[in-house]
């Protein structure tokens, strides 16, 4: 019964806690150079006397975190450096939220159908900027977790049916 209540648990661990390797944080990167500050609203001078900004970046991109970009970049550079948005993003729902507590919504999906650059707030200092998740990555998720679920309760039937 010790190994069956033990290969439940691990099972159990496994999908309880498992994470997709890519949204896994890479502790042995060194830190760049300026990509960190203790006040992250201000201004960096960066090599080649380029001015930085440190912003945020949440959400459904590839490499979500804190960037030191220069202060020319638009939005779409920021996600560009991320390694580009996922699948699973909505980007008619981008959202920048400002020390102020200003609030811009942007719909960058209409700026890459019209090239349109009024369409693009300016970045500054200490901006959030959150790529949100299509319902389609809720649903999916839900179903994964009825789908782990259903996994977990078919282990334990079975494992409480062996007898040796």
């Amino acid at each position: 019964m010790k190994i069956k209540l033990t290969v439940f648990l691990l099972l159990f661990a496994m999908m309880a806690f498992g994470q997709n390797l890519n949204q896994m944080p890479n502790f042995n990167q060194q830190p760049q150079v300026g990509r960190y500050s203790d006040r992250p609203a201000q201004y960096i001078l960066g090599s080649g006397d380029i001015l930085l900004v440190n912003v945020n970046l949440w959400g459904h991109v590839q490499r979500p975190g804190i960037y030191s970009v220069p202060s020319s970049y638009t939005l779409i550079d920021l996600i560009s450096s991320a390694g580009g948005p996922l699948k699973t993003a909505r980007l008619s729902d981008v959202r920048i939220v400002r020390k102020n507590q200003e609030v811009i919504q942007v719909d960058v999906e209409k700026f890459l159908k019209t090239g349109d650059n009024s369409l693009l707030p300016i970045l500054q200092p200490g901006d959030t900027i959150i790529v949100s998740g299509s319902i389609q990555d809720v649903f999916t998720r839900m179903v994964a977790i009825f789908r782990d679920l259903a996994i977990i309760a078919n282990v334990f039937v079975l494992a409480t049916r062996v007898r040796y």
